[in-house]
């Protein structure tokens, strides 16, 4: 199966929207059919089918516990697919321009949630990290010399980088495969200066998602950081 086919293979699952709520049910942490069934109000066969669905396609996990089966996602990429889905769907419903598009109800800074909103504070822009934490982390890949300007949105990936990211848990081998930019400032809605998007975007969000060090919400743009991130996760690339 090529890579188009199974972008199109997971795409046709996410099509249906009750995959699109057990994703966001699961995100929070494990459940049965019963459990999700009550609570989604969908009868127990819908939720049967659809899970099938999901396992075949490798979203979700299941073990038997008894009588039951108990079923998770399989990381946490599946919650950030069904964000970067959310994104896109409002860039689209909003006819937004920019990247970052706030969508539809967006605070804007200076509106009703003011500089505190967890939007502001941190979110997904697409599969990359956004809002303050996404500049803090771009501007700490920037002041450790990691990452350099370059032609235009382009930023450069240095070898120090590449060490040192190599020894955060990037995949940069399979980050540089991707068909799309390695590395590109991202214009941030909110902050007015640009995060990190890319390839190596997503790749460090996801980093941080499988070391607990973010934390989605489910059916939010809006994500929950650990204490001190995203620089403690940059500091331990020291060796």
């Amino acid at each position: 199966m090529s890579e188009e086919e199974g972008v199109a293979a997971l795409a046709r699952v996410l099509a249906h929207e009750t995959c699109v709520r057990l994703v966001d049910a699961l995100a929070s942490g494990e459940a049965t059919v019963s459990d999700l069934s009550s609570r989604l109000h969908l009868d127990q066969p819908r939720v049967s089918t659809h899970l099938g669905l999901m396992r075949d396609a490798g979203l979700v996990d299941s073990r038997a516990t008894g009588r039951q089966r108990v079923y998770a996602l399989r990381g946490q990429a599946p919650a950030l697919a069904v964000a970067t889905l959310r994104t896109l769907a409002a860039t689209v419903t909003g006819g937004a321009a920019t990247a970052d598009a706030g969508g539809p109800g967006a605070t804007q800074p200076g509106g009703p949630a003011g500089a505190a909103s967890p939007a502001r504070l941190a979110r997904t822009c697409y599969d990359h990290l956004a809002g303050l934490a996404g500049v803090r982390l771009l501007d700490g890949l920037l002041a450790r010399g990691w990452l350099a300007t370059a032609a235009g949105r382009e930023l450069e990936l240095s070898a120090p980088g590449a060490g040192a990211l190599g020894r955060l848990g990037l995949d940069l081998a399979a980050a540089r495969r991707s068909r799309r930019a390695l590395a590109i400032d991202c214009p941030d809605w909110t902050e007015r200066r640009p995060h990190l998007g890319g390839a190596l975007g997503a790749a460090l969000l996801s980093a941080m998602l499988d070391q607990g060090r973010v934390r989605l919400r489910p059916g939010e743009r809006a994500v929950d950081l650990a204490p001190g991130e995203p620089d403690r996760f940059l500091d331990a690339a020291r060796v």
